[in-house]
């Protein structure tokens, strides 16, 4: 038996030493096909050295913890004694969300049940009425305040109409002080887009810091402690699409994960970002992979604007992703649809690593109805769509300077005269979608009005401003059907980030994200029709780099978003 274990000892060592020289040998070789990239053409890296470089995987290190979760909460609602009175009241479930609860409680009979969250006025009261009728009940409760012992009312109806109602209480702590000083300046809840329940709330979406989401009186409602950078978008499903960091500890953000309102981890994807620098090409350093934007496709898979691991250029290429694995589905790189002058001759902007942001890429749109992606570069001061199957150009909105004459062909004709071009633009949307027929559509954007590249007018920098254009992609030509922000002046003018985006009510919420040189955001929602400001905040004290990326009106509770929660109680 003794001479049985040390053959087995021996053995192990072997393999252990065998396994630890395999995993470097393939470190090594893994390093050698960054440093040493491959190319289709020369500044362009082939498809399958981007695939390399970026490389996603699936993660289930914060899907397992939240799953685990669930399954207590499951056990302990079957232990939970039947009657209101004796429900079992949690707030921040799942660890990240401090302004979320999770009521379980047990009916006599089965009942539906209506959640309220009371606020400080009848607008920011917020109710969302569950379906179905169940003895055993996962309420889960999203909009309380932070720092108060909140009132939250379940209301027990009976298929009988018997109606019955209970109040808990959830205590929160205070708010983080990184998120700053909301100052409410303006608000008329009625002309406002609040939504069924008053369940929307205006979410400032963090360059690199807090997200968080605002009531209709300026009020903290929800935030996640999960440092958030930039993507921060509703899925079909119902759930968050967020980009956060793999460790907490970690510089860069690198994880991109399907979430919601109550921290829960659906899907995890996390990518390398450890690419060669262009002072010292043999040396590696990390970045981080997805910078501005991500988007569902109507087959449910994810397209990402990323860094693609390219010594020299940064922020020009997409990827699509399967949703299920994480594999690269598709890769689009823009060098390859724009002209090499864009790129080649590019001194717009410097970076400190010295690599070459020459396109910015901060948005994209999937247009359903023809298949066409449209994508905004800020550097190039230009909005463009393509064929997403085929990435051929469709059509480019953007200052004729600059251009070769082989693309000109190209560029949307303005149907005025004394067009002002856009600059430096922000978060494109196409809206009226439901009304635009035939060839024609309605582009909303952030105009920062920043000639970057070109455009320069005299108005240049004087404001930045929410802008609509009516673009007949038949006949190639755009009109500008409505603007808002020159009457704020300078005071708004922001040189870097900002949107714009149609809520709901012929309203829009325009977030100047970068105003006073990044010391402050200011949130602003309009009516389109009348120019009048219906709600307005100010943001302030806040640290630096994290100024609001985006504003964006999104409710709590959306669609089937309550009833996933329920099925901890069905399970």
């Amino acid at each position: 038996m003794k001479k049985f274990w040390k053959i087995t000892i021996g053995v192990l060592l072997v393999l252990i030493v065998v396994g630890g020289a395999a995993y470097h040998e393939r470190h090594n070789i893994r390093r050698y096909l960054l440093v040493h990239q491959r190319y289709a053409k020369k500044d362009i890296l082939t498809t399958n050295q981007i695939k390399l470089n970026i490389r996603p995987a699936l993660s289930t290190a914060n899907t397992t913890a939240t799953n685990r979760l669930s399954q207590t909460y499951r056990r302990e609602l079957k232990q939970v004694k039947v009657g209101s009175t004796h429900a079992r009241v949690i707030v921040n479930p799942y660890k990240t969300s401090p302004l979320a609860g999770l009521i379980l409680v047990k009916t006599p009979a089965a009942t539906k049940v209506r959640l309220t969250v009371h606020g400080d006025t009848a607008a920011t009261t917020l109710t969302k009425q569950l379906k179905g009728y169940h003895t055993q009940h996962a309420v889960g409760v999203l909009g309380l305040y932070p720092n108060r012992a909140n009132r939250v009312t379940l209301t027990f109806t009976r298929q009988n109409g018997t109606t019955t109602r209970t109040t808990y209480t959830l205590k929160t702590a205070a708010a983080p002080q990184a998120i700053g000083k909301n100052t409410l300046k303006t608000s008329k809840p009625q002309q406002m887009a609040l939504g069924t329940g008053n369940t929307k709330l205006t979410f400032a979406v963090s360059s690199l810091g807090y997200t968080y989401g605002l009531d209709a009186q300026g009020k903290v409602r929800w935030y996640s402690t999960k440092p958030l950078s930039h993507v921060f978008k509703q899925l079909a499903n119902q759930h968050l699409l967020i980009n956060t960091k793999i460790k907490a500890s970690d510089a860069k953000s690198n994880a991109l994960q399907e979430t919601d309102f109550y921290g829960r981890v659906y899907h995890q994807y996390n990518l390398n970002g450890l690419f060669p620098t262009k002072t010292d090409p043999t040396k590696l350093a990390t970045n981080t992979v997805i910078h501005h934007d991500a988007i569902e496709l109507p087959n449910h898979n994810l397209l990402l604007t990323v860094d693609d691991g390219s010594k020299k250029f940064v922020e020009d290429t997409m990827i699509e992703i399967d949703r299920q694995t994480g594999k690269i589905k598709k890769v689009i790189d823009l060098k390859r649809i724009l002209p090499k002058s864009a790129y080649e001759k590019y001194d717009g902007t410097h970076r400190t690593d010295g690599k070459i942001d020459w396109f910015h890429q901060n948005s994209m749109y999937y247009n359903r109805k023809n298949g066409e992606l449209i994508i905004s570069g800020r550097n190039q001061d230009m909005m463009l769509a393509i064929n997403y199957k085929t990435t051929k150009l469709k059509w480019i909105l953007a200052a004729p300077q600059k251009l070769p004459q082989s693309y000109q062909k190209y560029l949307l004709q303005p149907t005025t005269k004394h067009y002002r071009y856009n600059g430096g633009q922000h978060a494109v949307m196409l809206i009226n979608t439901h009304q635009n027929t035939g060839s024609k559509i309605d582009l909303e954007f952030y105009d920062n009005n920043v000639p970057v590249t070109r455009g320069k007018t005299a108005q240049s920098k004087q404001w930045s401003a929410g802008e609509i254009v009516r673009i007949d992609q038949l006949k190639k030509t755009v009109t500008k059907t409505w603007s808002f922000g020159r009457t704020l002046g300078k005071r708004n003018f922001t040189n870097i980030v900002g949107s714009s985006y149609a809520v709901g009510k012929g309203n829009t919420l325009i977030g100047f994200g970068y105003a006073d040189n990044g010391k402050r955001s200011e949130f602003v929602e309009v009516n389109r029709k009348t120019k009048q400001i219906v709600f307005d905040v100010d943001r302030t004290g806040f640290g630096h780099g994290d100024w609001s990326y985006r504003a964006q009106r999104m409710t709590l509770y959306p669609g089937s978003a309550q009833l996933s929660l329920q099925a901890i109680a069905t399970k």
